[in-house]
């Protein structure tokens, strides 16, 4: 039996998320050793309505914007490039962030979070090209 397209978008899919994952987790780790640590504080909460299919409700994220001091001693306003629903952060919070030297709006939150993502994009990638891998082995000997 030959593979359906569903199986083979799923299959293109979890490729996707497993290399997107692996370079997220190669740029954070390289920031983290390359970095420069500073701490900011969340001056706004930048809210951006999203959608996460076609017809369906928008959804507010909330964004923060976070202003830090530069090694060159330059301030620097970033809007982080996560977002959460409800909001992570409020104004007036600290965070502790690593920003690359090259780059002053490259910049992570130093939480666990960020250190994870990587392994959790990767990981959802891996179970599903395993998910499809199962489900056309279980399926390569069914009767039509």
């Amino acid at each position: 039996m030959n593979a359906t397209i569903n199986e083979l978008i799923l299959l293109a899919g979890g490729t996707f998320l497993t290399v997107l994952g692996i370079g997220k987790i190669i740029e954070v780790r390289k920031l983290y050793k390359t970095g420069t640590r500073a701490i900011g504080t969340v001056v706004a909460l930048e809210e951006i309505a999203e959608r996460p299919s076609r017809g369906d409700t928008p959804m507010i994220m909330y964004y923060p914007l976070i202003k830090y001091m530069a090694s060159d001693n330059q301030w620097m306003t970033v809007r982080y490039d996560v977002g959460t629903n409800p909001a992570s952060y409020r104004e007036g919070d600290r965070v502790k962030i690593i920003y690359d030297g090259a780059d002053y709006k490259r910049v992570i939150i130093d939480n666990s979070f960020s250190r994870l993502i990587g392994f959790g994009i990767m990981i959802l990638g891996i179970c599903l090209i395993i998910g499809v891998a199962v489900y056309y082995i279980l399926n390569q000997y069914q009767p039509t």
